[in-house]
């Protein structure tokens, strides 16, 4: 693009006028509004520091930067002075932020939420895996493959007609689609920029924060990051001076420009590939003042498992789902099933390195629970099988009460002996699906797919697929394409039929694949190396298949593997089990481990025992521990201050178990 090319853009964007992705001319009527640091501006200086806020100095990089605690939960700045002459929102923004961060197992951490008195317009979380985006209830999630190391590193995220664009390190690019429209004409008056935590109870960044520059109508990254060094010495390293997007002009930066004033900052130089910081007005690589690291710590090994804790629920127990509420902890619920009409579910809150009864929740013979959040709010979904098949029965959406902290019904279902709840999101758009297992007398019936309504604030019918003995769905998502695992349990004459892949295509789930199973009721999908696998649990075996019906409870269960060359799933290891309903899988260190629950149906002594299988590359899984348990239908497993616990549900009885893992080194 040569010279005039770039004034005349730079001309566009000064007057506001920005076209659209449909070629159409659109007027900024908000051009010309302010960038600002907000963290400086936020926390001046000189002034006092808000609660739970501290400065800290990273004495590795020579930088001052701001840490932030579970009190700091006031740090937000007016919008008003940046915002003076504009009532709407910009449709075209970024936000850049330079960041040590410190990785905490399950934590959804908030950087920044933009909010209108009570609506939330924007916000940027962090998670293990993912960098997410959610701009006016459409939410953006990035693969989090930066922010793991415990180093200094730089996220960029602009939004620009329907594309948002995440820069990480000013090299690495993605891009990735908005639904939205353009112009939105989001109403943006008295509004406020809160840092490090959208909301009261939520997520705190953890790490050290340096900046948080929000750029209205521009590539922040573009200001932020410095320019490629030229590889050629006799290059001149310097750019022409160009009006910036806000009118002011401004050379490029350059390395040789550490000034005084520049002490402390952090850039990134690209011809390096490292990041460098301002010390004593030279530019030097971080690397250069780092202190000798430590050797790693030797990973822990799984030795064994021993029994921790019994707990006693109202009743048989087919599920568990262990979860995270920030602020307030975390959870474990069961799905129980009585002879109650209606009959109750029970919540456990995780205090002391023990499960307490917290509450009782009214279900009707629970088979599943699905634990999710949407726009800050937190939601249980349980699937209810019901007492009479041949009737419909609701199952049931609870959502959590901030100020009486408990969980308080909030939409029902109709459902068909429903076994299975799966929530997932796809291009911003929150769907819930149901595994409706049978109709009456009848297999053969429809199960549903649901998604939010971001007005009504309500689960909605989106697509009934028909299924047979649905059991278990699970979601994954390979490439950027969304998919649905359905396994398929039994068609009323046999067990062996084949469960299925959904490809989600223009808002449809189309079938993508079909495997044989036999008596399907749990897939488990997991990647090891960067190959995907998928398990599946294979609970019984009855029909023509085994005529004589002998060891109906004895079966492989199949592991399967994604051939991304022929784009389909390969049947990889069979492993016997006996009444296995669920799989689980699980890193302890650099080992890959699964677990299968036994129902235990029958069966001589050492049938009725609980095994773990370790990966051993080509051996593929193989057996490590073979324990006696309880008869169960569900494992879960959860981390605490480096401890590992498993809790399995007592398919049989009303008393579940935790047991803690043996680490050594």
């Amino acid at each position: 693009m040569d010279a005039v090319c770039i004034w005349t853009l730079l001309q566009m964007v000064l007057l506001g006028i920005v076209r659209t992705a449909a070629g159409s001319i659109y007027r900024n009527p908000c051009a010309g509004l302010m960038s600002a640091d907000l963290v400086d501006e936020a926390i001046p200086v000189n002034r006092k520091l808000p609660a739970g806020v501290k400065v800290v100095y990273d004495t590795s990089s020579h930088v001052h930067a701001f840490e932030f605690n579970e009190e700091s939960t006031d740090v937000q700045l007016n919008s008003q002075p940046l915002f003076h002459k504009c009532s709407k929102f910009p449709e075209e923004f970024s936000i850049f932020f330079v960041i040590k961060h410190e990785r905490r197992y399950g934590k959804k951490e908030c950087v920044l939420r933009v909010r209108n008195q009570m609506t939330s317009i924007l916000s940027i979380n962090l998670t293990n895996k993912y960098i997410m985006l959610v701009y006016n209830s459409r939410r953006v999630k990035f693969r989090n493959t930066v922010l793991l190391d415990n180093e200094w590193h730089t996220v960029g995220i602009s939004v620009t007609g329907s594309d948002v664009i995440m820069t990480t390190d000013c090299r690495n690019r993605k891009r990735k689609r908005l639904k939205r429209k353009f112009p939105a004409n989001i109403p943006f008056q008295n509004g406020t920029f809160q840092i490090a935590s959208c909301r009261a109870g939520s997520g705190v960044v953890r790490g050290v924060l340096k900046d948080l520059v929000w750029v209205p109508g521009a590539d922040a990254v573009r200001r932020a990051c410095p320019p490629r060094i030229p590889k050629h010495t006799h290059m001149d390293n310097r750019l022409p001076t160009l009006p910036d997007l806000y009118g002011v002009a401004y050379p490029g930066p350059r390395w040789e420009d550490c000034t005084w004033m520049d002490v402390g900052n952090v850039a990134y130089d690209l011809h390096a590939e490292s990041l460098k910081v301002c010390v004593n007005g030279i530019w030097q690589h971080l690397s250069v003042s780092e202190p000798e690291k430590p050797s790693p710590p030797v990973p822990k090994r799984l030795d064994y498992l021993e029994f921790y804790q019994d707990l006693r629920t109202p009743g048989p127990s087919i599920d568990v789902e262990v979860f995270t509420i920030p602020g307030e902890g975390m959870f474990a619920v069961f799905a129980n099933s009585g002879r109650k009409r209606p009959d109750v579910s029970a919540l456990y809150k995780w205090t002391d390195k023990t499960l307490t009864l917290y509450q009782r929740l009214k279900t009707n013979m629970a088979q599943a629970w699905e634990f999710f959040t949407i726009d800050g709010s937190f939601f249980l979904a349980v699937a209810n099988y019901g007492h009479d098949d041949g009737i419909l029965t609701n199952s049931t959406i609870f959502k959590w009460q901030r100020r009486k902290r408990k969980f308080k019904e909030y939409q029902q279902l109709p459902t068909y002996t429903a076994r299975d709840f799966e929530y997932f999101m796809a291009d911003g758009t929150h769907y819930l699906a149901v595994a409706n297992h049978a109709q009456g007398n009848s297999q053969h019936t429809e199960s549903v797919i649901y998604v939010w309504n971001v007005t009504s604030h309500v689960f909605q019918e989106r697509q009934r697929l028909d299924t047979v003995g649905a059991y278990d769905w699970t979601h994954f998502t390979v490439g950027g394409y969304t998919f649905l695992a359905l396994a398929q349990a039994f068609d009323g004459l046999t067990t062996q039929l084949d469960s299925r892949i959904y490809i989600l295509q223009d808002d449809q789930f189309f079938i993508f694949q079909t495997m044989e199973t036999n008596g399907a009721t749990d897939w488990e999908m997991f990647t090891i190396s960067g190959t995907i696998y998928m398990a599946v649990a294979n609970a019984y075996n009855y029909g023509p298949q085994n005529f004589s019906k002998t060891k109906t409870h004895y079966t492989n269960s199949t592991i399967y593997r994604l051939n991304t060359n022929k784009r389909a799933f390969e049947r990889f290891q069979n492993i016997d089990t006996y009444s296995a309903v669920d799989w689980e899988f699980f890193t302890v260190g650099d080992d890959n481990f699964l677990l299968v629950s036994n129902a235990q149906n029958g069966g001589e002594e050492r049938e009725l025992r609980s095994t773990m299988y370790r990966w051993q590359g080509l051996d593929g899984f193989v057996p490590v521990h073979i324990m006696a348990t309880l008869p169960n239908s569900d494992w879960e497993v959860f981390t605490d201050d480096g401890d590992i616990y498993f809790i399995y549900t007592n398919a049989k009885g009303r008393n579940s178990q935790i047991l803690k893992a043996k680490l050594v080194l």
